[in-house]
């Protein structure tokens, strides 16, 4: 019979049910099917370093086909990989999934490689004025429906498409951002904002948006799914929706978790996100919202940027960044701060809860070899793309991936 290799990772400490085991040895069976040898290849004394649950990439966009000049398929995946990540919620802004044919297609590029869930378009070519074909988007494989991260400014529309989509029985995935209130805003509106110059856009633009989808799904009785909140006051209307049984679910970005409108301080257009970077005071209540569980997930919101659009003036570059490669590392030293110690809570905001929702069970298949004590710097060599936004660029992190086992393939990251 033939022999395949394997790899033996030597005095490791898994997680296992949100609690770290003592050191034990783990066989790895690289490239092996069911009822082969296999001989090890390599033993790693790892010596007490973790063996971690991959992660859920929710909020992806590789923006290919049409920017493959910016990014590709392929370099997403390798982001995914150096990152932790098996599975993901996939959506492009750049070429909408608005027909069959579109999805049938990008479902056959991604699923080669990793367990890839796709929200398609509720309107046609994101434009908010013809709903896609939803029923049969849903009944081809869509896993829910999105605003392709443009907030629907016309209330009648996003009414209609809530009523219609209401057969589907899938969810809804809808950035709350009222656009008369925000107009050219770039920021928060607050003293930074007055400091610096920078047009504001209210906590209003954000809380009003989120009560009216809050009444629109409440009156339909149809899922909606509510992306990179920003704001405290949001959280409490949210709670309140799910105390009165409203189907409702919500992230906040890795960025909103780690930073806060002071930073604009820096002029720095790797600030710039689709949410604005609120006060202080909401990131606190951000971190709050996930512990008590009216935050439900966090999202990576992995969105590459060209170089020159990034390097412009703040309020004329493109809003974005990128954080597969990244995400586990960022997090892991504040999650410890904000939970007194317990950072391995990552897992359930990033990996579990979205992994329950999609249906998938990869615990026994893949995992992450991660250092919590190391101290490395981010580099552009970080990153599997031709792009690197991200405000954590040249910064130092506590905490790196080592190395993942992913579809019976070990990757040493360096």
């Amino acid at each position: 019979m033939h022999s395949n290799k394997s790899v033996l990772l030597k005095n490791v400490r898994p997680l296992v049910n949100g609690e770290f085991q003592a050191e034990q040895n783990i066989c790895l069976l690289c490239n092996c099917e069911s009822g082969q040898k296999s001989e090890v290849k390599q033993e790693i004394n790892a010596k007490g370093l973790l063996a971690l649950p991959t992660l859920y990439a929710l909020g992806v966009d590789f923006r290919e086909p049409n920017r493959d000049d910016v990014y590709s398929f392929a370099d997403g995946f390798e982001a995914m990989k150096r990152g932790g990540f098996t599975s993901a919620l996939y959506e492009s802004a750049a070429n909408p999934i608005d027909d069959l044919p579109k999805l049938r297609s990008i479902r056959q590029i991604c699923n080669k490689k990793f367990n890839i869930s796709f929200l398609a378009s509720l309107s046609v070519e994101n434009l908010h004025k013809n709903i896609s074909e939803m029923l049969e988007l849903s009944n081809g494989g869509a896993f829910g429906f999105g605003d392709g991260s443009h907030p629907v400014g016309n209330l009648r529309f996003l009414r209609m498409a809530l009523e219609y989509g209401n057969i589907t029985g899938k969810t809804f995935y809808l950035h709350p951002l009222e656009p008369n209130l925000a107009q050219a805003g770039t920021v928060h509106e607050g003293v930074y904002s007055d400091t610096m110059g920078f047009k504001g856009i209210p906590e209003q633009a954000e809380t009003i948006a989120v009560y009216q989808i809050l009444e629109l799904s409440k009156w339909f009785d149809t899922p909606v799914h509510l992306r990179e909140i920003s704001c405290a006051w949001s959280l409490s209307l949210i709670a309140q929706a799910k105390k009165q049984g409203v189907k409702v679910s919500c992230d906040v970005g890795i960025y909103h978790l780690l930073f806060d409108d002071s930073s604009l301080t820096s002029l720095s257009s790797e600030f710039r996100f689709n949410s604005p970077l609120r006060t202080a005071k909401d990131r606190e209540r951000l971190w709050k919202g996930l512990l008590n569980g009216t935050i439900d997930k966090i999202s990576v919101n992995h969105f590459p940027v060209r170089p020159q659009d990034k390097q412009t003036n703040f309020e004329d570059s493109v809003a974005g960044s990128v954080s597969l490669e990244i995400a586990l590392s960022a997090l892991w030293q504040e999650a410890a701060n904000q939970t007194e110690g317990h950072p391995e809570k990552i897992f359930e905001w990033l990996g579990d809860e979205p992994k329950k929702q999609m249906g998938i069970d990869d615990a026994n298949k893949n995992l992450i070899l991660f250092d919590p004590e190391c101290e490395w710097t981010v580099t552009e060599k970080t990153f599997a793309g031709a792009v690197c936004n991200t405000p954590l660029l040249n910064k130092t992190l506590k905490g790196k991936i080592v190395g993942t086992y992913i579809n019976s393939v070990w990757n040493k990251v360096d």
